[in-house]
């Protein structure tokens, strides 16, 4: 199992690249990208140090597969991620958008971080917010592992993630809603098959995000 975690994150990790980056690269070298948002957006402030959680969802999609329990619980991972990073991708081609505000230049640690960043990343792949989607994810799969205080934090702090992605100003507020329609799709397509369910943390399935997307889901139909 251990092998086969390293594979999957490596796969993962790659696959991201790839398709991220080369949507990134490819969509800087299109002319006429336009950009979608609220003329009310900008009164979201930005908040150098929300690029720490924002930053942070790296190290957990890295380790996610560790976070896993199973076997069968790694492979429902893999397959949600693989097939948002490929949505994802397809929608960035086909509706390419950038991030249209002027980002502010932060001073001290944080200007650092942000300026290095910034060499890293590029206005683009804004509709979906694949940072949202993937967020949603990676919380069915660590509020699954840790129960009590350990799944309060958890929540926590991928709320911070999540509301990072408006406050670094990387994405408007329609890639949000983009990112979490996507990850509502993805949960419907991929249940976590009754075989797994009850190996929660506590033992209650119901406590994941999982089951509430499920049930909105349910509920639309």
């Amino acid at each position: 199992m251990f092998w086969f975690r390293i594979f999957i994150s490596a796969l993962l990790s790659v696959m991201f690249l790839v398709v991220y980056g080369g949507c990134n690269w490819y969509t800087s070298l299109r002319t006429g990208v336009g950009s979608f948002f609220f003329e009310w957006e900008r009164t979201i402030p930005f908040l150098p140090w929300t690029i720490l959680p924002y930053m942070s969802i790296d190290l957990f999609f890295v380790l996610a597969p560790f976070a896993c329990r199973t076997r069968a619980q790694v492979v429902l991972f893999a397959r949600r991620v693989a097939v948002s990073i490929g949505a994802a991708g397809a929608f960035f081609l086909i509706w390419p958008l950038k991030f249209s505000f002027e980002r502010p230049h932060a001073d001290g640690i944080m200007g650092a971080v942000f300026d290095w960043f910034r060499t890293l990343d590029q206005p683009f792949n804004q509709f979906p917010s694949l940072h949202i989607t993937l967020s949603v994810i990676l919380i069915d799969v660590y509020a699954r592992r840790f129960s009590g205080p350990g799944r309060v934090m958890i929540l926590g702090w991928f709320t911070l993630v999540m509301l990072s992605t408006v406050t670094t100003f990387q994405h408007h507020i329609i890639d949000v809603i983009g990112g979490a329609i996507l990850a509502t799709v993805i949960f419907a397509l991929f249940r976590r098959p009754a075989s797994v369910v009850g190996e929660d943390a506590d033992g209650v399935a119901g406590a994941s995000p999982e089951r509430g997307l499920e049930g909105a889901v349910s509920g639309g139909l």
